[in-house]
């Protein structure tokens, strides 16, 4: 063999291993973006951490309300009683009439 094909065949081979080293590489990337690959995987993930977000803001939110209005029921009931002992202590429901 001469030294001319020897390089040839050196060059050859040097191209195969790169053919193979892209084609493994496009697989990879192909196997991630797939529908079921792994970057899908991390959206769908990412979206099953935003819904469970969101629900639990939804939770959180409804809780504020009752206590919003369990707040307001107990202040006008402690307003109707300050109303009621200022009415005694000021002597406004003794009225002549």
């Amino acid at each position: 063999m001469s030294e001319q094909e020897r390089e040839q065949n050196r060059k050859i081979n040097q191209n195969s291993r790169k053919i193979n080293n892209l084609e493994s590489r496009l697989k990879t990337l192909e196997l991630d973006v797939e529908p079921r690959g792994r970057i899908s995987l991390a959206f769908e993930a990412v979206e099953d951490d935003l819904d469970e977000i969101k629900s639990s803001i939804s939770n959180l939110d409804r809780k504020v309300d009752r206590l919003e209005q369990t707040s307001e029921h107990r202040f006008n009931q402690l307003n109707a009683k300050l109303e009621i002992i200022i009415e005694y202590l000021t002597g406004v429901n003794d009225l002549p009439e």
